[in-house]
């Protein structure tokens, strides 16, 4: 059977329950320094519950200030344009507004660039193919997934 040319490779959520809460805490202690050069918090609201859910994410920081999020957890769909959440970024909590991309062209071309920068490990994908992947090959895993930008409030 052939495997497509990416493909989610998620931890499994078992593991998430055992290293999501350790990782949270580093990332609220002072020793955030040993992961905020990759990670953050987010705080999303549910949009049926009204609860608030934090996680930690990959952030991935563009050149205008801006951060961007790709996930492909079920909590992804709290994540709504116009809408505000909170992040704990380098050990301070701050408030950043959120834009969804919803061209799929666009969102593939800054899946390839999270991709390139990051690796595949930072973004939860794994390739099965032996080159970078093309649009066309990152779009069929960008159903299952959100990209965002989060641009943080002024302080």
């Amino acid at each position: 059977m052939d495997r497509p040319a990416v493909e989610d490779s998620r931890p499994p959520a078992a593991v998430l329950k055992f290293v999501n809460p350790v990782v949270m805490a580093v990332l609220r202690s002072g020793m955030h320094r040993l992961a905020s050069k990759n990670l953050m918090l987010l705080t999303v609201t549910g949009r049926k519950s009204g609860r608030s859910y934090t996680m930690p994410v990959t952030r991935h920081e563009q050149a205008d200030g801006s951060l961007v999020v790709s996930s492909a957890g079920g909590w992804r769909h709290n994540l709504r344009d116009g809408t505000d959440v909170r992040v704990v970024l380098e050990g301070r909590e701050r408030t950043a507004h959120v834009a969804v991309e919803h061209d799929p062209v666009r969102a593939a071309e800054v899946f390839v660039g999270l991709l390139e920068r990051a690796g595949n490990k930072a973004v939860g994908v794994k390739v099965n193919v032996p080159h970078a992947p093309t649009l066309d090959e990152i779009k069929p895993v960008l159903g299952h997934r959100v990209i965002a930008y989060l641009t943080l409030a002024q302080q």
